[in-house]
């Protein structure tokens, strides 16, 4: 499979169109999984998606090892994922500073687009949008991707301490969040 992708990789440099859409659908794949899971909602997953592969497409020729292609995009996709939410984040502010200053509802907020469905129940969904965003891209990639925390750590750009440290802290925010008390295990569960 490693020998594969590197052959796409290269392929895809000389303008080979199977190639490129081999290394397209694997790119789309990797980052539809994680940004779904770090945003939460499958529309904004799928923007994010596609956002990553004209990147991928574009700086193709920077990729110095085509065998780290899907650390790359995985990399890629949590900096994209970090600057939706960011400006998510700024946009939900101002809505907010609007409301106050009008008190009237802002019309373009829409609260089922915020919790659309993916394969979390609504109080993980809840407790995970609680979470810083790098935080929750952490988590994404863990799992999610699957990546390890080495991984993780190359995707979100920083130490492998401060990876660790974003995914220890996010777990314990996850076990003491109570919206997802009932989906602890019950200890008369274990005791019986």
């Amino acid at each position: 499979m490693q020998r594969d992708l590197i052959e796409a990789v290269i392929g895809a440099r000389r303008g080979d169109a199977d190639a490129t859409e081999t290394l397209v659908r694997r790119a789309l794949t990797l980052a539809l999984r994680t940004s779904a899971a770090t945003l939460g909602s499958r529309e904004e997953a799928a923007d994010v998606a596609q956002e990553v592969v004209i990147d991928v497409l574009r700086d193709l020729r920077k990729l110095r090892d085509p065998s780290r292609f899907d650390a790359w995009v995985h990399r890629v996709t949590a900096r994209r994922a970090l600057r939706h939410l960011q400006a998510k984040r700024s946009r939900l502010v101002s809505d907010l500073d609007s409301l106050h200053e009008h008190e009237q509802p802002a019309t373009h907020l829409n609260e089922s687009e915020l919790a659309t469905q993916w394969s979390v129940t609504p109080a993980l969904r809840a407790a995970l949008a609680e979470l810083p965003p790098r935080q929750r891209v952490a988590l994404a990639l863990k799992y999610v991707a699957g990546l390890s925390d080495s991984e993780i750590a190359a995707a979100l750009d920083c130490r492998r301490g401060t990876a660790d440290s974003l995914l220890s802290r996010g777990r314990s925010a996850l076990q003491a969040n109570p919206l997802l008390a009932d989906l602890r295990p019950s200890r008369l569960q274990g005791e019986a």
